[in-house]
């Protein structure tokens, strides 16, 4: 009997190690990689939709979510002429709280900006919703560098965002790792020609994640660090 040869998936391939290894230039998304703010989401989304009578649930949710909010009400057949009360009426709910970060992800941060990493955060969040959570969070003067989604004419999975990062950055996409939980997270970084790393720690599956362009699934962003500590 010839024994099979395991792998061990949670490690990524060699070329994909090498080059996280060697980045010194970093874009990370927000909500559900580095903050813990899915939940949060979630429950907004419900709240939210069953007062405007649209039909939602948590397999909805699964379903149809994606960061880009406008793609989620089109993908719900949402009129457009509903759209700027449906958001006004999300953001009275959603900072009704401020979410936390994610556990591990400060002392994560920390040790990239200690081996010299530049970091930049490309998020569809607003600016005044995710400069609240950055301050409340304690990493005000982490990232070098902020995308707001209310600030560019284009949403992931367009890599409008991730280029303007690398150019706020002054380096090329390409020099780029860019970690997130979403699909759209995904597609924008393999578009913008940077590497793309998803995380589980938010809305996304590794199916997900994988078929967006993702060349490593991690569990998390402390988890991406320990393979670099190693």
């Amino acid at each position: 009997m010839v024994a099979m040869r395991l792998f061990d998936r949670s490690r990524p391939p060699r070329a994909v190690l090498r080059a996280i290894g060697e980045a010194s230039a970093w874009a990370f998304d927000w909500d559900g990689t580095l903050l813990d703010s899915i939940g949060r989401i979630r429950v907004t989304y419900r709240e939210v939709f069953t007062e405007f009578g649209i039909p939602w649930d948590d397999a909805a949710f699964d379903r149809h979510y994606t960061p880009n909010w406008h793609h989620l009400y089109q993908r719900l057949g949402v009129a457009r002429e509903r759209w700027v009360e449906i958001d006004r009426r999300w953001v009275q709910v959603y900072e009704t709280e401020v979410s936390g970060l994610l556990d591990g992800v400060a002392e994560s941060l920390a040790w990239l900006r200690q081996r010299g990493a530049r970091m930049a955060l490309v998020t569809a969040g607003h600016r005044s919703r995710v400069e609240l959570e950055l301050r409340v969070n304690g990493l005000q003067g982490v990232f070098e560098t902020a995308v707001y989604g209310n600030e560019v004419p284009h949403q992931k999975p367009d890599p409008a965002p991730l280029i303007l990062a690398s150019r706020y950055l002054k380096v090329k996409p390409e020099a780029l790792v860019l970690v997130g939980d979403a699909a759209e997270d995904m597609m924008m970084a393999k578009r913008a020609g940077s590497l793309p790393v998803g995380v589980l720690s938010g809305a996304g599956t590794k199916a997900k994640l994988r078929g967006g362009g993702a060349r490593w699934v991690v569990r998390d962003v402390p988890a991406l660090v320990a393979q670099l500590e190693r």
